[in-house]
């Protein structure tokens, strides 16, 4: 049996054996990181870049669902600069999105009118419109 290789996420300690990613420590310590890449109900993107992690030494952000653990290993997943960089990834990921997600009283509507539209008008005065 390899020995098992020590790290910290979150200032949890985690024993994890060796080839194991970050990505599976975090979840063995019920730390959620988010990612598309390896979410099972969605299918797979691919480098969705939601898994960054930052760890202490490392000016570089890590994905966290392709690096490995190494010893000693401290790994932060809620830092500003992770949040700001999951963020870009994010909007980068739905920029690409069509638009196409309708409420289901749009599709379901016989009329294929908008009420949600009318009501917003009559709320705000705006009858004539």
């Amino acid at each position: 049996m390899d020995k098992l290789i020590n790290l910290t996420i979150d200032g949890k300690n985690v024993s994890v054996s060796p080839g194991t990613t970050v990505l599976d420590a975090a979840k063995k310590i019920g730390i959620e990181i988010p990612t598309l890449c390896h979410d099972k109900r969605v299918e797979v993107y691919g480098a969705c870049g939601l898994c960054v992690v930052e760890a202490v030494g490392n000016p570089k952000l890590l994905r966290a669902c392709s690096t490995k653990v190494a010893e000693g290993m401290e790994i932060l997943t809620k830092t500003e600069k992770v949040v700001s960089s999951r963020k870009c990834a994010l909007e980068l990921l739905l920029s690409d999105h069509s638009g196409d997600c309708r409420p289901p009283c749009v599709l379901a509507c016989p009329a294929q009118t908008d009420c949600q539209g009318y009501v917003g008008l009559i709320a705000n005065g705006e009858y004539y419109e």
